[in-house]
């Protein structure tokens, strides 16, 4: 009772599940850190701030207002066979804590749980790219799973959808953090078919049926990179876009090493430009595991 309380109250301070336009708007994952922080939140019992913290308290009581309906919304994600962890409670990756404030305050996960005991590089990168680019993005997962390792990536167009198909068709795990609705990627039949294999594992770090928005989108590519041993960025942009964005605050903030292909292309300008940031050269004509530094392998966790 106390862990479902516990998921309840997340949902009501940072999501919208439930919500309706006379309630404020959500807290930001900081605003909801300082209430749990200064245990000014314990499970659904809300006590007093410090006179600055005023307004903030105020919010998180008429949010925390719908949790009979968040509740019955958690419940129906449950049957769906989604599982709502909590940073306190087991299950949680522990690969996310470098994340520190950045760090998602729950997520909920539908799938295969062992997939986060193994090795995993996490894969990003454009969403539009050249065929060749397409081409290494599949043959990149597809090493990946001969060589046993876990690919983590987002699942949207581009080189997340080419690196997983290849992931799949050399029959090898995925874990899958999406932008968009998460039912939207399973109609696709490989991914279905893998979730019902023991293959996929889902973690939405908003609610699964969340529509696509920017912020959702780097949030996740945070979570990505995090739970990546290493990173590979197959393609990505000069200052702009997602992949570029989420590849300099992993290099920033030293979640894990990344790589970029050295191959010249129209779709890779950001390439050059983060080996200038400290990403590391990988050489697609070359077998691609040997040459990635994984943090795991080194015992840095």
């Amino acid at each position: 009772m106390e862990e479902l309380e516990n998921v309840c109250a997340r949902l009501c301070l940072l999501t919208r599940a439930c919500w309706t336009p006379e309630l404020p708007s959500p807290l930001s994952r900081a605003e909801a850190r300082r209430l749990l922080q200064t245990r000014a939140l314990q499970s659904l019992v809300l006590r007093e701030m410090p006179q600055e913290e005023l307004d903030l308290p105020e919010r998180a009581k008429a949010l925390l207002s719908r949790v009979l309906s968040v509740a019955r919304l958690a419940e129906a994600y449950e049957r769906r066979g989604y599982r709502a962890i909590l940073p306190e409670s087991g299950g949680w990756p522990s690969a996310l804590n470098i994340l520190g404030s950045k760090a998602p305050l729950f997520l909920f996960a539908r799938g295969n749980d062992d997939l986060l005991r193994g090795r995993r590089v996490a894969v990003a990168g454009s969403r539009d790219i050249l065929p060749q680019t397409d081409d290494e993005a599949r043959a990149l997962g597809c090493a990946l799973a001969e060589a046993g390792i876990v690919l983590v990536t987002g699942g949207a167009r581009g080189v997340d959808r080419a690196a997983q198909r290849g992931a799949l068709e050399a029959g090898g795990g995925v874990i899958l953090v999406p932008a968009m609705p998460a039912q939207d990627l399973l109609r696709d039949e490989w991914t279905r078919r893998a979730l019902e294999d023991g293959r996929l594992l889902m973690l939405c770090d908003t609610l699964p049926d969340d529509p696509f928005s920017a912020q959702k989108a780097l949030s996740r590519n945070h979570t990505i990179y995090a739970l990546g041993d290493a990173a590979v960025v197959v393609a990505s942009r000069v200052g702009i876009g997602g992949s570029w964005r989420g590849a300099t605050d992993c290099l920033s903030g030293a979640w894990s090493p990344v790589y970029v292909p050295v191959t010249p292309g129209a779709d890779r300008a950001g390439n050059a430009a983060l080996l200038g940031r400290g990403a590391l050269p990988l050489d697609m004509d070359r077998p691609v595991v040997p040459q990635l530094r994984l943090i795991r392998e080194l015992r840095l966790f």
